[in-house]
């Protein structure tokens, strides 16, 4: 609009906050959600003296949040880090690259995906370069030429 003066109030000008990646070791919290409402669930059971319910309500939420703690990883490699060492992994020299934040196997281990490209102004070199979120280590990496338009 012609005339409008730019607010001083709004999104842009008010902050939300240090950018933070989510962490899965926030799992643990449900593990003892279901760990607690397990033990009173085996209290109810003592008490009321329904001995079915050992299976079909204590175990299965025992197990669950077994499940929830050993899936509850500390993750110990930042975004900034698996790019360091994805840009050391390269066969090229890392001009920019970005990391998301992906899981696998039943445990949910962290891994990065790292995609790097060649310095320049026009990247002749790309590649996509696995980190392991716990150890550093490289689990997988697959470069390309790009081919110029």
């Amino acid at each position: 609009m012609a005339g409008s003066k730019p607010s001083s109030e709004g999104p842009i000008s008010d902050p939300v906050g240090p950018f933070r990646v989510l962490d899965t070791a926030t799992r643990r919290r449900a593990g003892m959600v279901y760990l607690a409402v397990g033990l009173l669930a085996a209290v109810l059971i003592l008490v009321a003296d329904v001995e079915a319910m050992w299976l079909t309500a204590v175990a299965p939420l025992v197990l669950l949040a077994a499940f929830q703690f050993a899936g509850g990883w500390k993750i110990k490699v930042t975004d900034m880090e698996a790019i360091t060492i994805a840009s050391k992994h390269a066969s090229f020299d890392v001009g920019h690259g970005s990391a998301t934040l992906g899981f696998r196997g039943w445990l949910a281990k962290p891994v990065w995906q790292v995609l790097v490209f060649a310095s320049g102004p026009a990247p002749d070199h790309q590649a996509l370069i696995t980190v392991d979120g716990l150890s550093g280590d490289i689990l997988g990496s697959y470069e390309e030429e790009v081919p110029t338009p």
